[in-house]
């Protein structure tokens, strides 16, 4: 009989012990909503346990957020702090077993914009949650019980080792069964010692493709526990992530798994299943769950689907000593309690330092605690890859074994800045760890991302109606609701986040295909998966609806894919299209193929290919004419009749100069004096805190043009034209997209400014710009005009 059981349902809640309301589990308050009405919540159930007098009753609490207090009969039984560490608690002495015992728990919380050591992830960006946010066990077990098994499979992918643990810390004798991924028992052994090794024969390993999983069921007094977990084992050797004894090119997003109904708990599973299916449909293959722990749902949707899942411990934004004491205890009791979950394959100790200093100017004491902290994770389970420090500009690595780094940069305005840092990471001279690692480590490019708006016509709950906060503090009047007010009378909405996800794509494609080029870079984690509150660069919504290139993101994430590094989206008429051809080959499998290079009417090239192992080479050079109406380059890799990859590239022929001369305006910063219009430079602060950069609150370049012109050809072409310098109207009301007909805007339009402004004087149509003075740029505005 299994009497382990899930007690979710049946709660009642109350802010004041007096009035109450029904709810399940797991189940949160916002607490900066409460925190003036009550100094804790209220969580109480009764447990009717008549005929269990002889077991010993427990509670397991997942996790509770953040100071709770257990009560069995109106007894103070445990103080428990920390949200994130999964505890138990024998409550057997104190109940009365007459159908009526009393459970209540008080949780309270804190001011996360006051108390800045206070382990608690991102509530202090998205909102601090209070309450049971995981969920919670009753096990009803005898005096003596199995109180955890530990599968570890071997790197042979044959041998398993295995350890019972005992409540009592004693062994004991008991029986294992074994079933293999297709329900049948392999084999029953009787054991009488805590730990052992078993050999699997023809074993079934769980890797992306097939994510089979086997099942260990111990019995012991009357009990039957059973656990799940994969035959396969993951390890960094030569500068790759193997898995299986395979290199696996990393297609990662970052998960911050906060929801606009249920907040910072988990939905239901039936959701988080179709959640993760949208994650393998774009090609990912690797979720990083942001700086929280998960609980068991995730992790085993996560495993039947063959998704790896990078938990990022979480942080507070000054450890002291009880945080960092926290983070230890922390550390093993994830290990522990997630350790039979093929899908969790790696672990961060820290995110961009924060809490502790790991910059050039780090301590001695610092660098030899995050060191013991990667050790004794490496101790506890020494089969999965641990990351000190998951590093961004101006902090760096002490022992890793990843070597990772979070890199932004505003697209098209900054490609150059983006190319250089990767090339310069791919080889090396990117400094990234205080001192050199004595191995060569696998390098993944662990953050990097583009805004793309979402509808508000979807928006759900009020999550539009808070400011942006950053690490506790907020900024008033960045509401993405008010913000949207005004750009309604900026530009048509629906355009405009059209347009917003159409620069999301093409930066996330031109920048991930960077990192393609460089075959010392084992993968990218895109940040995000899906948007969270006002931090639109998810690559689905905040209610996880897919945005409009949701099906064209396989393009960028697959093994096999051609780019074109250099591609010249604008091109003026009769001038030639010239490209250089690489293929990326992010497979085990040497690829014979045929290279079919076309646009919509026409064939520009094809060739026959070889493609090496885990390679990235040029195969061919392109020179061509394009037709005038032609809208998309494609690269197409044909093995036989199959279709092994499909890429494509915007591209837009200008017409030839007609009409009259017009009055062009090229704006030098130094020389420009008008009533209307300031010249800023895109470094400028804006309203004290904001500028056009756009490295991190995306820059999105809004276009207004009259006629048919391909806008993602624009789009990916402006970084050729523009300079840094843009135009910011005196009155910021006036500017919208029908005087500036290229406007870059910032976030949810925050600021707006332009690199194409048109207006009447004397009955005549002036237009100025920043766009740099060429042939190509002239012809561009005429175009658009």
């Amino acid at each position: 009989m299994k009497l382990r059981l899930n007690l979710n349902e049946g709660w009642s809640f109350s802010l004041d012990g007096i009035h109450y309301s029904e709810v399940n589990l797991p189940h949160e308050v916002p607490w900066e909503k409460v925190k003036d009405r009550c100094n804790h919540v209220i969580y109480k159930k009764t447990l009717d346990l008549r005929g269990f007098e002889k077991k010993r009753i427990l509670l397991y609490f997942h996790g509770i957020d953040y100071d709770s207090v257990i009560f069995v009969n109106d007894s103070e039984l445990l103080h428990h702090v920390g949200g994130y560490d999964a505890f138990k608690v024998d409550i057997t002495d104190q109940l009365r077993f007459n159908g009526k015992d009393s459970l209540k728990i008080f949780v309270s919380d804190v001011d996360l914009s006051e108390q800045s050591n206070i382990v608690a992830g991102k509530q202090d960006w998205y909102g601090n949650a209070c309450g049971m946010v995981q969920k919670v066990e009753l096990w009803i077990v005898e005096e003596t019980y199995v109180d955890s098994i530990r599968v570890l499979p071997r790197k042979d992918l044959r041998t398993v080792d295995c350890e019972v643990h005992f409540s009592d810390g004693k062994p004991h004798e008991f029986k294992a069964v074994l079933i293999d991924p297709l329900g049948r028992e392999v084999w029953q052994r009787n054991y009488n010692h805590d730990r052992f090794t078993f050999e699997v024969e023809n074993p079934m390993l769980w890797d992306l493709s097939n994510p089979r999983l086997y099942r260990l069921i111990v019995e012991f007094a009357n009990e039957k526990l059973e656990v799940r977990f994969g035959l396969r084992y993951v390890e960094a050797e030569d500068g790759k992530i193997l898995l299986n004894g395979e290199p696996v090119y990393i297609f990662g997003a970052l998960d911050q798994n906060f929801y606009p109904d249920t907040h910072y708990i988990l939905p239901e599973r039936e959701k988080l299943l179709h959640e993760m299916l949208k994650a393998k449909e774009m090609g990912l293959n690797l979720l990083r769950y942001h700086v929280k722990v998960p609980d068991q749902d995730y992790l085993e949707v996560a495993d039947e689907l063959g998704i790896l899942v990078w938990i990022d411990l979480p942080y507070a934004r000054e450890l002291d000593e009880d945080g960092r004491k926290y983070l230890e205890n922390l550390l093993e009791n994830v290990l522990k309690r997630h350790v039979n979950h093929p899908s969790f394959v790696i672990l961060s100790l820290i995110n961009e330092s924060w809490g502790i200093d790991l910059s050039k100017n780090a301590s001695e004491e610092t660098k030899n605690w995050i060191r013991s902290l990667y050790e004794r994770a490496k101790s506890i389970d020494p089969t999965r890859l641990y990351v000190d420090n998951s590093a961004c500009p101006w902090n760096y690595h002490v022992v890793s074994d990843i070597d990772d780094y979070h890199f932004y940069n505003a697209f098209p305005y900054h490609n150059e800045q983006w190319k250089k840092r990767i090339e310069d990471f791919a080889i090396g001279s990117y400094e990234t760890f205080l001192e050199r690692p004595t191995r060569k480590l696998p390098k993944l490019v662990s953050e990097f991302g583009v805004w793309g708006l979402s509808d508000p016509k979807g928006w759900t709950k009020d999550w539009s109606k808070f400011p942006i906060t950053v690490m506790g503090k907020s900024f008033e009047g960045s509401e993405p609701a008010k913000a949207m007010e005004k750009m309604a009378q900026f530009h048509n909405l629906d355009d405009l986040i059209y347009q917003a996800q159409l620069h999301q794509f093409f930066g996330l494609k031109y920048q991930a295909e960077a990192i393609r080029l460089q075959s010392t870079i084992s993968g990218y984690v895109i940040t995000e998966f899906s948007d969270i509150a006002w931090e639109a660069n998810g690559l689905l919504d905040y209610n996880r609806s897919p945005k409009f290139f949701h099906h064209l993101m396989k393009t960028i994430n697959q093994p096999v894919v051609c780019v074109v590094p250099d591609h010249r989206s604008i091109l003026l008429e009769a001038e030639e299209y010239r490209a250089q051809i690489y293929a990326v080959n992010n497979t085990l499998k040497q690829l014979e193929a045929e290279l079919l290079v076309r646009t919509e009417r026409n064939i520009l090239k094809k060739v026959c290919v070889k493609l090496e192992p885990w390679s990235a080479q040029k195969v061919a050079n392109v020179q061509a004419q394009i037709e005038p109406n032609a809208q998309y380059v494609f690269l197409e890799l044909f093995e036989g009749e199959e279709l092994l990859s499909r890429n494509f590239y915007p591209v837009m022929v200008l017409g030839k100069k007609k009409g009259n001369d017009i009055d062009i305006v090229w704006v030098d910063a130094e020389n420009f004096n008008d009533d209307e219009l300031f010249c800023i430079n895109e470094n400028d602060k804006i309203y004290g805190v904001l500028d056009f950069s756009g490295d991190w609150l995306s820059a999105i370049t809004i276009f207004n043009t009259k006629r048919h012109v391909n806008l993602a050809a624009l789009l990916w072409g402006l970084g050729e034209l523009a300079t840094d310098k843009l135009l910011f109207s005196k009155d910021p009301s006036t500017m919208n997209t029908e005087n500036s007909l290229i406007s870059k805007i910032i976030g949810w339009g925050y600021a707006c400014a332009s690199l194409l402004y048109v207006r009447e004087n004397d009955h005549k149509k002036q237009i100025l710009t920043t766009l740099k003075r060429c042939e190509l740029s002239e012809s561009l505005i005429r175009e658009i005009l």
